[in-house]
């Protein structure tokens, strides 16, 4: 579970621990606040009292565009990634308060339905779930609770920063609201409808993307783009939305997505494209149009491999040997740039450059396949061929994700 040792979390935490669940608490220290180091101090003693197993990761925000609660929402979401194996449960301790605020930040940056439905009980999460079993309790049964139970917990100043939309909202615009209308049961109900509504273009969009021939790709997805020009237009945003949420992106500013979509749909099937989208990058080649998972910067150097186990390689990707490929003693590096192969079958060498293009191998993952040596000499490329008619077994390479 998120455990940032305030109020929400600490009640989580505690509530979760009565019920007998196994957990592990993790704290994502943002370096934001000068009081972030004892945060995480109070945090690994409240876990160590409960006998609770505790990680801490660090990371740097960078607030770009987006925002500051963006850029460090994004960057806990990354140490959850990261953690997480298949078939794990995030739970998270947004409450119904939260919701409201949530629905109203989206509201007044002009969200759909899809953004309106704001957030949900259960969601995936790559091959993971999260949970958020707090949404149907208020902030002040929380605070009830920890009272009766003199729990401990972290006060983030920044939560009396009115310049911060979200604590605006809360200190602000809503309390005269809640003193008119029941606004935690009324949000609770149109996000509900809005969830419905968003159910049935998610159903239409995951048609839709059918119909455009959605491939799975040794690197993220991609459809047929001629395909996609016949649909109307409004058919087309949302089938990119639809394709987005599928893929565990987050939602993007309207503009953004008529951007990307723009950029994708011009004529010329040789146009090129890389526009970064809700985590995720839009790209095209040959007439498709491709949804992946960010590139990390490239790692240059050399790595010694015996052939037996899988070989993890810098970016998420892995080399693994299969079919009887024999033991040995070999190095795997990325282009450097004029190598030359000779695939088995073929009786001249070629430039690397021209085989990858024949291969149709994407251009964006040309400098990522992992070239494979035997003392000097190039005998494989990746899993895409051999260049060594005596070895009998292949090869097969993969993204694993960050």
């Amino acid at each position: 579970m998120g455990f940032s040792g305030g109020l929400d979390s600490t009640v989580l935490l505690y509530l979760l621990c009565e019920l007998g669940v196994e957990v592990r608490a993790v704290h994502v220290h943002h370096g934001l606040s000068p009081n972030a180091d004892t945060w995480l101090a109070h945090c690994a003693e409240t876990a160590e009292a409960l006998g609770v197993p505790f990680t801490a990761r660090r990371v740097r925000v960078d607030a770009k565009e987006g925002g500051l609660e963006r850029a460090a929402r994004e960057a806990r979401y990354r140490v959850f990634g990261e953690l997480l194996q298949p078939g794990d449960t995030l739970l998270l301790a947004q409450h119904g308060d939260d919701q409201v605020e949530t629905f109203f930040l989206r509201l007044l940056r002009g969200a759909g339905a899809l953004g309106l439905a704001a957030m949900a009980t259960r969601r995936p999460l790559g091959s993971a779930v999260v949970l958020r079993p707090l949404l149907g309790t208020s902030r002040a049964e929380l605070a009830s609770y920890a009272r009766e139970r003199k729990l401990r917990w972290i006060e983030d100043e920044s939560n009396s920063d009115q310049t911060l939309d979200r604590n605006y909202l809360r200190q602000v615009v809503l309390p005269p609201l809640r003193e008119r209308w029941p606004v935690r049961e009324r949000v609770t109900r149109a996000a509900d409808n809005l969830r419905e509504a968003a159910e049935l273009l998610r159903d239409l969009g995951r048609g839709d993307l059918e119909l455009c021939d959605r491939r799975r790709e040794s690197f993220g997805e991609s459809l047929d783009l001629e395909m996609l020009r016949r649909l109307p237009r409004r058919r087309q945003k949302n089938l990119l939305r639809c394709w987005l949420a599928d893929s565990g992106g987050d939602m993007p500013e309207a503009p953004h997505l008529q951007q990307a979509l723009d950029q994708a749909l011009q004529a010329g099937a040789d146009r090129r494209m890389a526009v970064g989208l809700g985590g995720r990058v839009a790209r095209r080649y040959r007439n498709r149009l491709y949804l992946t998972p960010p590139l990390g910067r490239l790692a240059d150097g050399e790595w010694h491999w015996q052939g037996t186990s899988a070989l993890q390689l810098p970016g998420g990707w892995e080399l693994r040997a299969r079919s009887g490929w024999p033991q040995g003693d070999y190095t795997v590096r990325f282009r450097r740039g004029g190598e030359r192969a000779r695939p088995v079958g073929r009786r001249h060498s070629q430039t690397l450059k021209k085989l990858l293009q024949e291969a149709a191998l994407e251009p964006w993952l040309r400098e990522w396949i992992p070239l494979v040596y035997r003392g000097e000499r190039l005998i494989a490329v990746g899993g895409l061929f051999l260049c060594d008619e005596g070895i009998a077994g292949s090869l097969e390479w993969c993204y694993r994700g960050p």
